[in-house]
Formats: C-alpha cells, structure tokens, sequence
C-alpha cells in the first residue's frame, strides 16, 4: 500500500509559516494591551527572615562548640585519671611491699624463737627463766618491728593520698578555669552569630526596600499612563484609539504577508478571516491592494 510523504522541504516552509503567523498573532496582542487602560498590578515576591531568640542562639552557640568542649574536658579528666592510676599503683606496690617485709620480720622472730627453745631443751634450760625472757625479748622486739612497718605503711599511703588530693584539687582548678574559658569562647560566638544574622536582616530589609520601590515605581508609571490615556480618550474618543490600533496591526501584518510568496499570501487574505476583524475593511483592503501589486516570484 503506497503512504504519501510530505517533502521535508515543503514541511520546514509550513513549520516556518505557523511560527510567524503565531508571532504576528502575538504582536495584535501586544497592540491590544498597549492601547488599554493598564490595570495589571506588580506584586514582586519579598524575602521574609526570622530573628532567633536568644535562647535558640545561644543554643547554636553552644552546638558549634559541643566537640571542643567536650574535648577540653576529656583531656583534662585523662589527666587526672593517668596521674591518679600512677599514685594508685604506688600505693599498691608500697603497701605489698612492707606487707612482705612485715611477714618476713614475723618469720624471721619466729625462727629466732624456734632455734632459742631447741638450744634451750638440748641444754635442759627449757623452763629457765633466761629462755622465757629471751623468748619474750624476740615477741616484744617482732611488734615493735611489725608497729613500725605499719607506721611507715601509713606514712606512705598517707603520702600518696595526699599527691593524689592536690591532684583532685587540680583537676577542680582545672575545670573552674576552663568554665570561664567555655563562658569566654561562648560569649564570642554568640556575638558572632548576632552579628552574622544583623548582616542577613539587614541585607533582606534593603532587597525587599528595594521591592517596594520597584512596585511603587511601576505604580507610579501604570497611574501616569491610565491617566494620559483618560485623557487623550476625553479628547480624541475610542475612535482615534482603534485607528491607530489598526495602523499599527496593518504595518505587522503587511510584514508578515510580505514575508510570503505572493500565491501564498493572496491565499491568507482569502482564507483567514482574522485578518479582516483585526484590521478592519479600510487597512484590510489597502493590504489587498498592496498584495496584489507584488510581481509573481
């Protein structure tokens, strides 16, 4: 079955064609709205902005600083606790330390005993009161050595947990001096941020003072022009108004008739009734008349 085929040549004339009878259709239209009172107003899309309050600022401040402060405490209780796991530790090996030399002392008293009463059985002096004393001299000298590990026990630990008071002292100084530090640093930032949104209500105050002028101004034009066409209607009428309406339309559409082979515009002014509305019987037959005096291409 044979389809016909439209020449890609003569599709591209017909494209090209609609598109400039559109265009001539637009510009009756621009005529129109010209020549009428301007009633459209301008309303231009202004930018609104929110001030924070001053709780929800110093809480971005006080965001914008969470990873620092949280840094800064964390140094200083890694601080306390390593200097504190050090002290601890000495008390620990202090205190096994002289607990070993206390259950050395016990031991050596006790074989100092026992060696003492088997010297004193051998020689029959078990029950003399020699060998009682002596034996009595080893008890008493075993705790004033023990009470005196003990004392230096205490010392020691009494030492060290003095180190490691200073140091709960020094971690307190140092808290009491970073919150003043933080209440510095926050201050800081909550004027960098007060600054930061006067510099964006400011901006958006001038661009919507700007809008306002912009609307005033267009305004001021639309007034002005409904008031000159008042004017000249009061003084010429409607009439002299659709005459140049139709002056200005017979000028677009003799160009866009021109544009055309002569067959193909007799054809528009034959065929296309909108020309005739548009332009009226006066300037619909001048375009005629002009038409029909081109010479065939």
């Amino acid at each position: 079955m044979y389809t016909y085929t439209i020449p890609e040549e003569q599709t591209e004339k017909l494209t090209e064609k609609t598109k400039k009878y559109s265009d001539l259709l637009n510009q009756f239209k621009e005529v129109d709205k010209k020549y009428q009172p301007a009633t459209d107003e301008i309303k231009l899309q202004k930018k609104s902005f929110e001030m924070p309050t001053e709780q929800e600022i110093k809480k971005q401040a006080d965001s914008s600083l969470e990873e620092y402060k949280k840094s800064e405490l964390q140094n200083i209780d890694d601080d306390y606790n390593t200097k504190s796991t050090v002290i601890d530790e000495k008390i620990k090996s202090e205190t096994q330390s002289l607990d070993n030399k206390k259950d050395e002392t016990k031991e050596l008293y006790t074989n100092l005993k026992d060696n003492a009463s088997k010297d004193a059985i051998k020689r029959g002096l078990a029950r003399s009161s020699i060998v009682i004393n002596i034996l009595d001299a080893f008890d008493k000298n075993m705790v004033k050595e023990i009470n005196k590990i003990n004392e230096e026990i205490q010392s020691k630990v009494s030492s060290l947990n003095s180190q490691k008071d200073l140091l709960t002292e020094q971690r307190q100084s140092a808290l009491n001096a970073f919150d003043i530090s933080y209440a510095l640093k926050l201050t800081n930032k909550i004027d960098e941020i007060n600054k930061s949104l006067a510099e964006q209500e400011q901006k958006v105050i001038e661009y919507n003072n700007q809008i306002a002028q912009k609307e005033a101004e267009y305004e001021q034009k639309r007034q002005k022009s409904n008031l000159e066409y008042a004017e000249y209607i009061a003084k010429h009428g409607t009439d002299a108004i659709d005459e140049m309406k139709r002056e200005e339309k017979f000028n677009y559409a003799k160009d866009y008739l021109m544009s055309l082979p002569k067959s193909d515009a007799i054809v528009e002014l034959n065929t296309n009734t909108a020309l005739n509305s548009e332009l009226g019987a006066k300037y619909f037959n001048k375009l005629r008349t002009i038409i029909n005096s081109l010479k065939e291409e």
